[in-house]
């Protein structure tokens, strides 16, 4: 079976570190700009099919130059050190010919050591017991319809005291997690601006940073059920806003976390 996800981030490879991809009509934004989970996917999907690659996905910081509409993407990789066990990335996203994107992504393989913390998953309602986003927002892009969300905590266009949302989430058709989902799926949260207010603040990201600590086996212990992606942010003012991300399996392992800044009108 082919995912959709899968189906609208396969790239085309073309010269040594340099790939394409048509734009996906699926993944985008009302404002007819590409939805920036999928614009943080392809780049690290192009860093995982370069023949250099000799590690998983780690990290990856992204700014947004400006909108990715619609036709060709031409991505291109370049491989800056590699180390003994991390390799530092380069990727350019590029349209007709501008910068739209550039990301600087972080691979290496890490070893299991004697040191075991993390912060603690927040206890709420289960996912049946929550409010689905379709049913909140039926006017909402095409691209939210393909993941199954349920609000927990913190309801858009209510004018919440709290920036706080919690909400579970996995993709609709079944699709296992892996490494290029969670840099996806780390940008799904609405702004920050919509639990503050109850009117619509047009807004966009600048930049993004996202960081994934689940091992392999984490990744398929988690599969393709419910996790738990909670969001705050420290400031909604003077037209700029933040979101920070933290994401858990539901077995309670912190699978990434994820922040990001944007400004807004």
């Amino acid at each position: 079976m082919t995912f959709l996800f899968d189906q609208e981030t396969a790239l085309v490879p073309l010269e040594d570190g340099i790939f394409t991809i048509e734009a996906s009509d699926i993944y985008r934004n009302p404002t007819g700009a590409a939805f920036g989970g999928w614009v943080s996917a392809i780049a690290g999907r192009a860093v995982a099919m370069h023949p250099q690659c000799s590690g998983p996905l780690v990290s990856q910081q992204m700014i947004f130059v400006t909108g990715l509409g619609a036709g060709d993407v031409r991505i291109s990789v370049k491989l800056l050190r590699t180390g003994a066990s991390t390799q530092f990335w380069r990727v350019e996203l590029t349209q007709n010919g501008s910068l739209t994107n550039a990301a600087d992504i972080v691979t290496s393989t890490r070893r299991p050591t004697d040191l075991n913390y993390q912060l603690d998953m927040p206890q709420v309602k289960s996912p049946a017991d929550s409010v689905s986003i379709q049913s909140v927002n039926p006017m909402a892009p095409e691209w939210i319809k393909h993941y199954d969300q349920r609000i927990a905590i913190g309801m858009p266009f209510t004018d919440e005291e709290s920036t706080e949302s919690i909400a579970w989430i996995k993709e609709s058709d079944g699709r296992p997690v892996d490494r290029i989902s969670l840099l996806s799926i780390c940008d799904t949260p609405l702004p920050r601006t919509f639990f503050v207010s109850k009117e619509f603040h047009p807004g966009s990201t600048v930049s993004m940073a996202t960081y994934i600590y689940a091992s392999e086996e984490d990744l398929a212990e988690a599969g393709s059920d419910y996790m738990l992606l909670r969001v705050t942010g420290a400031s909604v003012r003077n037209s700029a806003t933040d979101g920070r991300v933290e994401l858990w399996s539901q077995n309670g392992t912190l699978l990434a976390t994820s922040s990001q800044i944007g400004f807004f009108r």
